[in-house]
């Protein structure tokens, strides 16, 4: 796992807010990325950019949304770290109101969704204001994630797993890991070479 892994920033004031909706509107945030050496594509979009943390070398396709939290709806919780060297593929989604954390040099394939909240079964389903369930989100360093794949919140992946297109994942993965399927189940698992 990277060494950088961030656990919760601290609830958002009414002038964060403010200042979180002036960054969204002028895009702010795209040059934060790319003085770090990034690039985040013009039609990508990211909500609530002042809790999105990014490493040097990011790259953020095209058609993909990133929403770090920090609403009502997530009690002002939420954040989204994208360490060095990760590339988000096209078309991803990545709902961190539960705590996303992407290791050094993870690959989103095209249409990957990280989900690190979920609605729950209870009477407020069916109301304005629905209740949220939250979990944290953990991809070790050097894991690649296929086209399409779900990561379900409270999902932790250790590093330089390899996990096929449109598997649906969920709890922890080891180290070295192959897997697939829905459910995601390990294949088999890769011997180490070098630093993966």
């Amino acid at each position: 796992m990277s060494a950088t892994l961030i656990t919760e920033l601290p609830a958002s004031t009414p002038t964060k807010r403010l200042i979180d909706l002036l960054q969204e509107i002028c895009g702010i945030y795209r040059l934060r990325l790319a003085f770090r050496g990034g690039l985040i594509a013009l039609s990508a979009s990211v909500k609530s950019p002042s809790r999105l943390s990014v490493g040097r070398d990011v790259l953020i396709q095209k058609g993909s949304i990133i929403h770090c939290g920090g609403k009502a709806w997530s009690g002002f919780l939420g954040h989204v770290h994208l360490s060095d060297g990760v590339r988000v593929g096209p078309y991803c989604v990545i709902y961190g109101a539960g705590g996303v954390n992407l290791g050094r040099h993870v690959h989103l394939g095209p249409g990957v969704k990280i989900m690190s909240q979920s609605g729950r079964h209870d009477q407020a389903r069916l109301s304005r204001n629905p209740n949220f369930k939250f979990g944290r989100v953990n991809v070790g360093e050097g894991t690649w994630i296929g086209a399409g794949a779900v990561l379900l919140g409270d999902t932790h992946i250790g590093r330089c797993v390899s996990i096929a297109p449109n598997s649906v994942v969920s709890g922890t993965v080891p180290d070295f890991a192959v897997v697939a399927g829905s459910p995601a189940r390990i294949v088999f698992m890769n011997t180490p070479i070098g630093d993966c």
